[in-house]
């Protein structure tokens, strides 16, 4: 039986819980607030200080925790401190669980519209993004079990920055090709789990995987499509001049997964 600790339990970690429930998995989430979902076995704790004893057997611990703010302190916590707590509880286990660390693409610095994958190098310009290297770094460099998941950017439900872009009117201008990755947060959620259950299954997991969707857009490109779709006349001009990438999905493709939304057309159609 696959038991699951799932540190944070905000949107995305909900919906990792309930997937991980629909596959027969058990679940456990430690948070800080009182609120929990149906069929999860709340540890109501503050992660970033010492964990408490867990009875039950963990086989994978998730950590999910979504920093504070953007500040580079609340990163810290988030990501560092955490970390050294969860290594500290780890290492008096008997048989410590597999972690997996939900990072970001952020941590790829690459600006000039280059391909990356998980073996590109990660030397990221903003500080709260090497933050997370330094956190995957930890995690790495622990001897322990654990995987680096770098979901892009999450759309869906209560994720609607870009529609409400376009429906300001926007006119958005490239000076050069300006590159959005996402990824439909419930597909983000659905590949958690599912590299979970292959682990499960004795399958051979990396030591990371780019969560993103399989078409890599043009940020224009999508603004005008949702336009498109609402019937909205673009009058505003803005210009757009900022460094991007196209992140490579590659390698969870080969493992087998299927996208429910494998491009931005088939997410965005299904919330419109």
């Amino acid at each position: 039986m696959t038991s699951i600790l799932l540190v944070g339990l905000g949107d995305l970690g909900s919906m990792i819980a309930t997937e991980a429930m629909q596959q027969g998995m058990t679940v456990q989430a430690m948070r800080r607030q009182a609120k929990s979902l149906p069929g999860v076995k709340l540890i109501q704790h503050d992660a970033t200080t010492p964990w408490p004893a867990l009875a039950d057997n963990v086989t994978d611990l998730v950590l999910c925790v979504a920093p504070d703010g953007r500040a580079d302190e609340a990163y810290r916590l988030a990501y560092l401190q955490v970390a050294e707590h969860a290594i500290h509880w780890l290492r008096k286990q008997p048989a410590p669980p597999h972690v997996w660390l939900v990072s970001s693409t952020s941590v790829y610095g690459q600006q000039h519209g280059e391909w990356v994958d998980e073996d590109s190098p990660r030397l990221p310009e903003r500080s709260t993004a090497r933050i997370l290297v330094a956190a995957e770094e930890l995690w790495l460099q622990s001897g322990l079990s654990s995987t680096m998941l770098r979901p892009a950017g999450l759309y869906g439900p209560g994720r609607e920055m870009m529609l409400r872009t376009a429906k300001s009117g926007q006119l958005i201008v490239e000076t050069e090709p300006v590159y959005t990755n996402r990824i439909h947060i419930s597909d983000c959620a659905r590949a958690i789990i599912y590299l979970v259950g292959c682990r499960q299954q004795g399958l051979v997991i990396e030591n990371a995987y780019n969560l993103t969707d399989l078409k890599p857009a043009r940020y224009g490109e999508v603004i005008q499509f949702l336009q498109l779709q609402l019937h909205i006349t673009a009058n505003k001009p803005q210009i757009l001049q900022r460094g991007s990438k196209r992140v490579s999905a590659k390698r969870l493709q080969l493992t087998g997964f299927i996208w429910q939304y494998p491009d931005y057309q088939a997410g965005y159609l299904t919330m419109l």
